[in-house]
């Protein structure tokens, strides 16, 4: 009687077990399912931010630099670049909120990606304004990242990027 009883008890964790395995397994399948589809969403970012660089090309940093200085001499060709530019950054940003939305970074981090570019790239008149054009109604991107590059472009002063720039120069003038 009593090894039966054993053996009845044995059976039971053999099967509490058996269960214990499969949820594990199935926990390891949605989370591969969850990476696939993170590295899936990651590619196609990516695959579209090569498509805007071809379009950004050797001159690139040559049309930056006037859309900052001079934003209102820009042709449609510049600023058709300044779009692939800008465009490219945004969608860095909203591919790490998504990293952050899926658990794989924390919130903070991608906040702080914000915080730390968002006025370098959009602190300008021209970036001010292909932000208000952009972001309005643009019902792909989310609406925390909308407000969170809002937020920092708000209390950015007006000519951040070129403060900026000249800044840097000012430093290079008081070295010398």
């Amino acid at each position: 009687m009593r090894s039966s009883k054993l053996s009845d008890w044995l059976q039971i964790a053999a099967n509490v077990g058996i269960i214990a395995g499969l949820l594990l397994v199935g926990a390891q399948l949605k989370q591969n399912s969850e990476l696939l589809k993170t590295q899936m969403l990651y590619e196609e970012s990516s695959r579209l931010v090569d498509l805007e660089t071809e379009v950004v090309g050797e001159i690139g940093a040559e049309v930056w630099a006037k859309s900052i200085s001079d934003p209102r001499s820009l042709n449609l060709a510049e600023q058709r670049v300044i779009e692939a530019l800008l465009w490219s950054f945004v969608e860095q940003l909203r591919s790490t909120r998504l990293l952050g939305q899926l658990g794989l970074i924390e919130d903070a981090e991608w906040r702080a990606r914000v915080n730390s570019d968002a006025a370098f790239y959009l602190g300008n008149e021209y970036g001010r304004a292909w932000w208000a054009n952009f972001s309005d109604g643009n019902t792909s991107l989310p609406a925390d990242l909308v407000m969170e590059i809002d937020s920092h472009l708000a209390n950015a002063v007006p000519d951040y990027t070129l403060d900026y720039a000249k800044a840097v120069m000012d430093l290079l003038d008081e070295s010398e």
